[in-house]
This record gives structure tokens, C-alpha cells and sequence, in this order.
């Protein structure tokens, strides 16, 4: 390959100079529209957990309640509160996963339209897989963790990110755990 023919991996293939969109007026303000949407979530759920960071907790109150108690008004349990926190890791970690794809896909030139639901639905399906995910560890069915490390607040939210964050990975495997014990279904049969 000639010097001019070299591209990086994150290379839009490109040649340099070639600067002008590929997209039409119409693409841009869809992407505009997304990116907007996945930055107020993030907004939203940075501030949720933010919010009970910020403040000296009261005693008596576990950081993850007090937490949800700011944002909703309503006072949970402990163990629910972490597990609310969870989720919102969870969800957090997915659209820092669905706005990386949305800026990777946009320079690559292959943002389409049609994966508009994708990229609407990632963040709360990250969160709910980050939930049931940590609830498979801290049940010991998935023996990583044990139950007392989701009583952490740091632990369990970084976790949740981490889960939120991969959820697309968690689920495809969970798909393949299932196929090998169930089986799939055929058109055979």
C-alpha cells in the first residue's frame, strides 16, 4: 500500500482536504435531534447521581438513598436505592456507549436513519440490563462479586456503568448461554 493509501482505523477513508459532509441538511438535524436527546439524558442522570454527592448526607441515611431521596422526594430503602443507583450507572454507561457510536458512525459515514430506535432505546435497555445483571451477581448465580460489594455505592456504580456500558455484549452472551441450554428454534420443526 502506498503512503497515500494508508488509512488509521478511526480513518473515515478520507483523503485529505475532503472536508464537506456527506449528510443532507435533513440527516444533520435528525443527528442533531439524537445528540441533543443522549446529552439531556446524560445531563439527567449525571445530576441524579450528582445530586447526592454534592450535599453532606444527613446520618442515618446510606449515600445511594439519599440520592434517589433528593432527586424523587421519596424515600426508599438502602438496598433499593442502590439498586435505583445501579440503573442509573447502568444507563449512564449506555449512552456514553450510544453517543460514541453516534460520533464514530457519523465520521465513518455509516449514521443511518433506520437506527434511530437503537439509538433511542440503548440507554434504558443498558440500564435494565446493568439492574438484572448485578442482581445475577449479587445472588451469586454469576460468582464474581459477592453480595456486600453492591452494598458500596462506588462499587455498585461503577459496576452498573461498566454493565451499561457493554450491555450490548452482556445481552449477546446471554443469548449464546441460552441457545447452548436451551437450544434455538428451527423451521424444522
Amino acid at each position: 500500500m502506498s503512503h497515500g493509501e494508508d488509512h488509521h482505523e478511526l480513518d473515515d477513508g478520507r483523503k485529505v482536504g475532503e472536508w464537506k459532509t456527506r449528510f443532507c441538511a435533513a440527516a444533520w438535524v435528525q443527528i442533531s435531534i439524537e445528540l441533543i436527546y443522549l446529552i439531556t439524558l446524560l445531563c439527567l442522570g449525571i445530576a441524579v447521581l450528582v445530586d447526592g454527592a454534592l450535599w453532606s448526607e444527613p446520618s442515618g441515611i446510606d449515600q445511594a438513598e439519599f440520592i434517589v431521596s433528593n432527586l424523587t422526594g421519596l424515600r426508599l430503602s438502602v438496598d433499593g436505592a442502590n439498586w435505583v443507583a445501579l440503573a442509573i450507572a447502568g444507563m449512564i454507561g449506555g449512552i456514553v456507549f450510544d453517543l460514541k457510536w453516534l460520533y464514530h458512525s457519523v465520521g465513518r459515514g455509516i449514521w443511518n436513519q433506520d437506527r434511530i430506535l437503537w439509538r433511542l432505546i440503548v440507554p434504558f435497555n443498558s440500564a435494565m440490563v446493568s439492574l438484572f445483571t448485578g442482581y445475577l451477581f449479587a445472588s451469586g448465580v454469576v460468582p464474581f462479586l459477592r453480595n456486600e460489594d453492591f452494598r458500596e455505592v462506588y462499587t455498585l456504580l461503577g459496576f452498573g456503568f461498566v454493565f451499561g456500558y457493554f450491555s450490548d455484549n452482556i445481552l449477546a452472551s446471554m443469548q449464546k448461554i441460552a441457545q447452548k441450554i436451551f437450544g434455538t428454534l428451527s423451521s424444522d420443526s
